[in-house]
């Protein structure tokens, strides 16, 4: 009859039973490098306002301040969205080729589709770590800016009140940490038998 599908519809005659890259990985891929060139342009434009920017009439406190929200702009919502898409799919992918690696590592393709995905995890857990970081050098960067002598005190609460979205997007950072920790051990199995062999 006709052979059995993967949960992404690929037959076990295609380029991913020999090894080859899915379509879904390389989505990630593209989204993990989208995310790391954000994070890259983010904070070069951090440095660079730092190092150009002259102090306001507020002091060099919301220099400061303004400099690291600057540095810190890649871990806003859509960039925890984009890493969370890329999360998906890697586990997605890792879930099924897991399962489909033997006790004896019979299936070398699952093996070699598992060190790969294994290997996105990793990326993952680091931009995951960026990203915490990040949301949390935007919340203190926007303390510093608004705590600034002279920053009128509405001003300063709704940027408290604004901050709220840092603050999520940081337990989200870490949240997709310790998930993304958790998919990389996933792997880590079947994974060593590609290595082994």
């Amino acid at each position: 009859m006709s052979e059995p599908l993967d949960p992404a519809g690929v037959t076990s005659s295609g380029a991913a039973a020999r090894g080859g890259w899915e379509f879904l990985e390389i989505l990630a891929t593209v989204i993990l490098a989208a995310e790391s060139l954000r994070v890259v342009g983010s904070v070069v434009s951090g440095i660079i306002f730092a190092a150009t920017a002259h102090v306001g009439p507020f002091g060099e406190q919301q220099l400061v301040g303004s400099a690291m929200v600057s540095a810190a702009n890649f871990s806003d919502g859509p960039g925890i969205v984009l890493l969370l898409v890329s999360f998906a799919l890697v586990w997605w992918r890792a879930e099924y080729w897991t399962k489909q690696v033997g006790p004896d590592g019979a299936v070398r393709a699952a093996a070699i589709q598992a060190h790969r995905l294994r290997s996105l995890a990793h990326w993952a857990t680091g931009l995951f770590t960026l990203a915490a970081a990040g949301a949390l050098a935007f919340l203190i960067g926007n303390i510093l800016v608004n705590t600034a002598g002279g920053v009128p005190t509405s001003d300063q609460w709704q940027a408290y009140f604004s901050d709220s979205f840092s603050v999520a997007y940081l337990v989200i950072a870490l949240a997709g940490l310790v998930a993304t920790i958790k998919l990389a051990q996933l792997c880590e199995p079947a994974a060593a038998l590609d290595s082994a062999s």
